[in-house]
């Protein structure tokens, strides 16, 4: 009987040594897995794909900076900081501080017209200057590196490609490319220079008409100057048509590109021909007030793909 006892008693205490080891191994084993998951969790982020966004502590000493990636000790790729938008600021005053390029930021944040940033607006700033690129249909790294001028080299180490091939609406970021320089100037709202100088006397949209004093939509912006006075082209561009309209006058038409177009009316005289390319600024006509007119002045209106714009957005 006390055989059978000694014999229990061995068993139990092997069992509870058995389930120390047991629950000292799960022990080490669970420390071991949570100290390389706060490894994992505390390193620096990288970026392998432009979707991807890696940001770093709280800025301290720059309260417009909502967060910021701490100074690296190594190259860490591509990254971005959050930076909200003060009154006063522009796109290149941003861009400046942090060292890239106007083009990147307005990639990065789909920026349509600079001049309707806003404070407050939060703005995402990359770490290297360089665009977005959504790829199309038989795109390479090689093809892509060519159009913008880039090294293909560039692009594979920034996003960490594997092949040459760039599937159809992959977006990869491009180091050092530039947006084209129509499309920059048509964001920041410089397509179009003044055609002439002087004051406005009637602006685009909703006015009563001068003569019979009925509501009528105005498409342009009435600018007024003295008789003769040089008008120049708004845009590089080619004209379409010249001629004489009982309401407009003597007219010009000019084409721009990307589907812009531009018009101008009540013209003493025309100077260029249809067919004519212009430069802008090139002298196409002067100051007249011919047609239904009460007074020497020019009407210029805006098109983009045949629908009138308001001139003041793009005017500078």
């Amino acid at each position: 009987m006390r055989g059978a006892n000694m014999a229990q008693r061995r068993k139990a205490e092997a069992a509870e040594l058995l389930m120390r080891v047991v629950s000292r191994k799960t022990l080490i084993l669970v420390s071991a897995t949570l100290a390389a998951l706060f490894v994992l969790e505390g390193s620096p982020a990288r970026l392998t794909d432009p979707a991807e966004r890696a940001m770093g502590g709280m800025s301290q000493s720059r309260p417009e900076l909502l967060a910021e990636a701490d100074p690296p000790s190594e190259d860490r790729g591509l990254f971005f900081s959050a930076y909200r938008v003060s009154a006063g600021d522009t796109v290149g005053a941003i861009a400046e501080r942090f060292g890239v390029s106007q083009d990147s930021i307005i990639s990065f944040n789909d920026i349509q017209n600079t001049r309707a940033l806003r404070p407050g607006q939060i703005l995402k700033i990359p770490s290297m200057a360089g665009i977005l690129y959504t790829a199309k249909a038989g795109d390479t790294v090689e093809s892509v590196a060519a159009a913008f001028e880039i090294d293909a080299n560039g692009i594979v180490e920034a996003n960490r490609l594997l092949k040459s091939e760039l599937p159809a609406s992959k977006v990869v970021f491009l180091p050092d490319a530039r947006l084209p320089s129509f499309k920059l100037r048509e964001i920041n709202g410089d397509l179009f220079r003044w055609p002439v100088r002087g004051w406005i006397t009637s602006r685009y949209g909703w006015r009563s008409d001068p003569f019979s004093g009925t509501r009528s939509f105005h498409n342009g912006l009435d600018i007024g100057a003295a008789m003769g006075t040089p008008i120049g082209a708004a845009m590089e561009g080619r004209v379409v048509e010249t001629g004489y309209s009982s309401t407009l006058g003597n007219y010009v038409y000019v084409s721009h590109h990307s589907g812009w177009s531009s018009f101008y009316g009540h013209m003493s005289s025309i100077a260029v021909k249809a067919g004519q390319y212009v430069a802008m600024g090139q002298k196409i006509g002067a100051v007249g007030s011919t047609g239904y007119s009460t007074g020497p002045h020019l009407h210029f209106s805006v098109f983009k793909y045949g629908r009138p714009m308001n001139p003041s957005v793009v005017l500078h």
